[in-house]
């Protein structure tokens, strides 16, 4: 599997690094990253931005003089010398957020959902489960074996950036960005985080959002809002949603404003029911682009989409909203009426799965916390506790006796690769071991078959285990249910569907 490594970018020269249009704290703290590494390589690269004009933000301008970045604004790209090799961080190549530079080369290195073909760049990496592009920059860099104690500067901006991307880290989830903040906060000055925090808006930019939250459309059924503001830095619409999901009656909020060639978007979702980034991808689709995280997204509509369809922006925002509600159907596996008969019944293929007694990794009476893309968990290391790792790099503990019935130990070894490889932690000692090259390997000799049809409509399913945050399915997924357990209902991608089942 293709592994992108910084040190590719060093046989090119006249190295341009783009954060996307009007950048915010994340994009630039991503670009510096790469910046110091490319200097310290003995490169001469440059950050630029482009967008409707110079960075207005108080503390994106704060981070620049306060950090010592160098970024320079590109009014007009066609003005800008071809560079060697294109360098878009927090962005990709061609779409909606980001003015197109023509390059000899461009690299991607992005944390949003992928947009863009293998075709449309030439070498980089996307890495959509990430909270920030910050963690992307920083697991690249210390791959490289950067020295991160040399430069201050380098690691709280990279720590800024994660932060303000996950909303003061409230909205982290994966492994990777929590490994980063652990890591970086010892190098970096929290003094200057810590001010940068506290430095968000002017007085100007305090009543053009008092003006846009007078301005709103409710739906109290569905309990969302819909704001439009007067111009402004993109970065505000995200204050004025922050504000906006504070109100009782509102779980979603949508704020925008218009530009000449489109409109912005900014995206808050406090729901159960929606998360920010799908809903984003939902109402953009077709018409420009959007993305982001659990809680928060953003988006761009173009303008001349829009006019092609014969519709305004107010009139199309209405409609999405109102229209999104009703384009997904709803499952609660603890209380369902899915006639399970006219499902086809599967069996797992006895493919090699990884395991490890926990015993083996850390002492008998350790407690550990075992890290993954899922999330973090925690146990105490027993002989009687078997950990046990799904194709996907998920762990999940099993006990000594349901092993026993349910796997026979075998020498193929599985050949799974993981976004994010399993990390287990001493929560006394600190130390940290990662947990494939502990694996053994067993095959599955009696795991309960289950029902499944594939999906024909977009779903979303609260499952037993997770009642507060659903899988989401779209058409050629695969709805399951377990033929022994009727509540336990979820979602099978239809990739890893066709390679790990077989119709009984």
């Amino acid at each position: 599997m293709y592994t992108f490594k910084l040190s590719e970018l060093l046989k090119y020269d006249n190295i341009v690094i783009q954060c996307h249009d009007n950048p915010d704290a994340d994009s630039i703290s991503s670009a510096f990253g790469v910046y110091h590494y490319l200097r310290r390589k003995g490169k001469l690269p440059k950050i630029i931005y482009s967008g409707f004009g110079l960075i207005k933000k108080r503390n994106i301008q704060l981070m620049l003089e306060w950090l010592n970045i160098p970024v320079e604004y590109i009014k007009n790209a066609n003005a800008i010398k071809k560079p060697g090799l294109l360098v878009c961080v927090d962005c990709q190549y061609g779409q909606g957020n980001v003015t197109k530079i023509k390059a000899d080369k461009v690299a991607v290195i992005d944390h949003h959902l992928k947009v863009i073909g293998d075709d449309e760049y030439d070498l980089g990496v996307i890495r959509s489960r990430l909270g920030s592009c910050a963690t992307l920059v920083w697991d690249l860099l210390r791959q490289e074996d950067f020295e991160f104690g040399a430069d201050k500067d380098i690691p709280a901006a990279l720590y800024y950036g994660l932060l303000t991307d996950t909303n003061d880290f409230s909205e982290i989830n994966h492994p990777l960005d929590k490994d980063m903040r652990d890591a970086l906060q010892i190098y970096c000055d929290r003094g200057i985080v810590r001010r940068l925090r506290l430095c968000n808006l002017t007085i100007d930019e305090l009543e053009i959002a008092g003006v846009a939250l007078l301005r709103n459309f409710n739906c109290f059924n569905n309990r969302y809002a819909l704001f439009k503001s007067e111009f402004c830095d993109p970065n505000i619409l995200g204050f004025i949603s922050d504000i906006a999901l504070q109100v009782d009656t509102v779980e979603l909020c949508v704020v925008y404003n218009l530009r000449e060639s489109g409109a912005k978007l900014s995206i808050r979702s406090c729901s159960r029911e929606v998360i920010a980034s799908e809903f984003a991808e939902f109402i953009t689709r077709g018409v420009g682009s959007g993305g982001g995280h659990r809680e928060k997204a953003g988006g761009w509509i173009q303008k001349a989409e829009l006019d092609e369809l014969g519709i305004g922006i107010d009139e199309y925002m209405k409609a999405k909203l109102s229209e999104y509600y009703s384009s997904y159907d709803l499952i609660d596996a603890a209380n369902h009426n899915i006639d399970a008969s006219q499902m086809k019944r599967y069996i797992k293929k006895p493919l090699p799965k990884g395991f490890a007694v926990s015993s083996d990794v850390f002492p008998e009476g350790t407690p550990v916390m075992i890290r993954t893309l899922e999330g973090d968990s925690n146990i105490i290391s027993s002989t009687d506790i078997y950990l046990m790792v799904g194709v996907e790099g998920e762990v999940y503990p099993m006990k000594k006796e349901k092993f026993g019935a349910t796997y026979r130990i075998c020498d193929e070894a599985s050949a799974d690769e993981y976004e994010y490889e399993p990390m287990v932690k001493n929560e006394i000692t600190g130390e940290t071991k990662k947990l494939k090259p502990l694996l053994k390997y067993c095959i599955s000799v009696g795991d309960a078959p289950i029902y499944a049809s594939p999906l024909v409509r977009n779903t979303k399913i609260f499952t037993e285990w997770n009642p507060n945050g659903y899988m989401y399915g779209e058409p050629g997924d695969y709805l399951a249910i377990k033929c022994d357990d009727i509540n336990d209902v979820y979602i099978i991608e239809k990739n890893i569907f066709s390679k790990t089942y077989d119709e009984a």
